[in-house]
């Protein structure tokens, strides 16, 4: 049986932005179901009398809007503004208020710069891959020449490989795997740096990788390549994938063909959908 969960203010008309999130949201409910998951997404330009306006006005919360508008005269934390919301807002139990504080308080210990790494992995988590890769190079710009800031570089340059290999750009895949591997030295950025360069198709870039990364012997590369041919042959995703690059290859020759091809196509899709 699912969860039911009693909103006690109203639902918003004009709902409330949260840039960061980029993500509208229309209670007090949503917002502390957003919370939940996604607290290092937030930071502190929630801290608005905007913000507090909109719980007045929208959601009738005048006596929150009243404390979060305290905490800001204050100069209170962000920490303290979250934990008022959370109180407040009769969502969580109380096993979770204590939970989420925890986690508060362990920002609060951390550095900007690791809070930031975590945000920008939250980002990834939600597959906003391009949101990621911003606040993934503004952190590296950002980076010391300390034993620890490098370590966490390198796992920011083996992350920025994952989002571009799950763009399918495959190439900068590569490199930042590469620079990742050359910080700090993990294998799994280097086999990763392997899985990516299986996907190219320029051979002098596959044998630049090769002589390059001498930890990977040319037989355990082609290993690679035919595990990847063979799931790949075994998808049925990479077969829906090569009719709409036949389809865009189409197009470049013939407009007017690629979109009857289109439409026949999307006609396929629908029927066996139906069927299912």
């Amino acid at each position: 049986m699912s969860e039911l969960i009693l909103c006690c203010f109203p639902c918003a008309a004009k709902p409330y932005y949260l840039e960061n999130a980029k993500q509208n949201i229309y209670s007090i409910e949503e917002l502390c179901y957003f919370l939940q998951d996604n607290i290092y997404l937030l930071d502190e330009n929630i801290m608005t009398i905007d913000f507090c306006d909109w719980l007045e006005t929208e959601l009738k919360a005048e006596q929150l809007a009243a404390k979060l508008r305290r905490l800001i005269d204050e100069k209170r934390g962000f920490s303290a503004f979250c934990m008022q919301i959370i109180r407040d807002s009769g969502y969580f139990s109380k096993n979770e208020m204590q939970f989420l504080g925890m986690k508060l308080q362990k920002m609060d210990h951390q550095s900007n710069y690791e809070n930031r790494k975590f945000k920008a992995d939250q980002y990834m988590e939600k597959k906003l891959y391009l949101l990621a890769l911003s606040e993934y190079r503004n952190l590296l710009l950002n980076a010391t020449n300390s034993q620890s800031d490098i370590r966490v570089s390198g796992d920011i340059w083996h992350n920025m490989g994952t989002a571009y290999a799950r763009m399918f750009c495959f190439e900068r895949a590569v490199d930042c795997y590469e620079k990742a591997y050359a910080l700090s030295h993990r294998v799994d950025s280097l086999k990763a740096a392997a899985q990516a360069a299986c996907f190219l198709e320029e051979g002098e870039r596959v044998q630049w990788f090769l002589q390059c990364n001498h930890h990977i012997r040319p037989e355990q590369f082609e290993d690679m390549k035919k595990n990847i041919d063979e799931l790949g042959q075994m998808s049925e995703a990479c077969a829906e994938y090569e009719k709409i690059a036949k389809l865009e290859r189409l197009e470049r020759v013939s407009q007017i063909q690629a979109r009857s091809e289109m439409g026949w196509q999307v006609e396929q899709w629908k029927d066996r959908k139906s069927v299912v």
